[in-house]
């Protein structure tokens, strides 16, 4: 399981200081201007705690909007706040990245298997995300099996290691493979 540890950084330059990292303050600014509202989600920064908006919906027509999320904007649900801040999709819109570092842990029930074992047991094994934090197959597999780097890759050439994807992609979703 790919457990949480937190949100992402917002990597956007800060324009009080220097630094390029935002968190989420967990809250949503709405401002309506007749039937039209804006959302935007709230950050602070790292270093100054400035506070900056990032567009959520702008010039939104008020029946357009999900019933749902309007109220989940206005009591600034986590659970909202979750979801903006790890959309890959609004970070490319509104011209910021997403750091995923020390976002997210691997947890196993190791040492349950020893890939060294001469006469291994074939199993499947099943990787379930709690957050959507791109991670390498690659790193994944070092960390779950206790293993280098290149003994992982040797572990896939030889096939004892069938993975669905190549082990230098990055994934996010939910993924099973197959230990010979």
């Amino acid at each position: 399981m790919v457990r949480e540890l937190g949100l992402p950084a917002i990597v956007k330059p800060c324009v009080s200081c220097r630094s390029a990292r935002h968190h989420p303050t967990g809250k949503f600014r709405v401002n309506a201007s007749g039937k039209l509202l804006d959302v935007w989600l709230l950050v602070g920064c790292e270093l100054c705690g400035r506070t900056s908006k990032i567009p959520v919906h702008e010039r939104v027509h008020v029946q357009s909007l999900n019933h749902r999320r309007l109220p989940a904007f206005e009591d600034n649900d986590p659970a909202a706040v979750r979801e903006v801040a790890v959309d890959a999709a609004l970070a490319g819109r509104s011209g910021y990245r997403l750091d995923w570092s020390g976002t997210w842990e691997l947890e196993t029930d190791l040492p349950f298997y020893d890939l060294a074992h001469d006469d291994p047991v074939p199993f499947e094994v099943f990787v379930r995300f709690e957050l959507p934090a791109p991670v390498r197959v690659g790193k994944l597999l070092t960390t779950g099996f206790g293993l280098s780097r290149s003994a992982v890759r040797a572990e896939v050439d030889s096939g004892r290691l069938r993975l669905p994807v190549a082990v230098d992609a990055k994934v996010r979703a939910d993924f099973g493979f197959l230990v010979r």
